[in-house]
Order: C-alpha cells, then structure tokens, then sequence
C-alpha cells in the first residue's frame, strides 16, 4: 500500500511539476561555462578541445623553429 501511495505522490508531482522532498539537493558548486551557450559552428575543426591544444602545440613549434 506505501509503494501505491508513493506512486501515485510521485506521479502527482510529476504532473505538477513540482520536487519531491525525497531529492537530493542540487549541488552547492555550479560550472558554468558561457562558450557552451554559444552558437558553434559545426563546420570548423578547432571546435574540439583536443584539436586545438594539438594545433596550438603545432603553432608554437613552428613559432620556436622561425626564431
């Protein structure tokens, strides 16, 4: 009988969109990065992390070797 009640409480909330007391509380720490809000073009290969650590390895080589 508590596991219907439960239910029928879980589904209620759900329809009010409302929290359950039972949650966990969000986290105290929050990450926000703003780049990933922005609008990315899909096209560009300097979108990944990784390819731009590696081109910016490849730029300051090239850098080193001209002086």
């Amino acid at each position: 009988m508590a596991r219907l009640a439960q239910t029928v409480r879980d589904f209620w909330l759900a329809m009010t969109r409302r929290q359950s007391a039972r949650q966990a509380p969000p986290p105290e720490v929050i990450v926000h990065d703003p780049s990933a809000e922005r609008p990315h073009d899909l096209d560009d290969p300097f979108f990944d992390p990784k390819v731009q650590s590696r081109m910016a390895g490849v730029i300051a080589d090239n850098a080193a070797k001209k002086n």
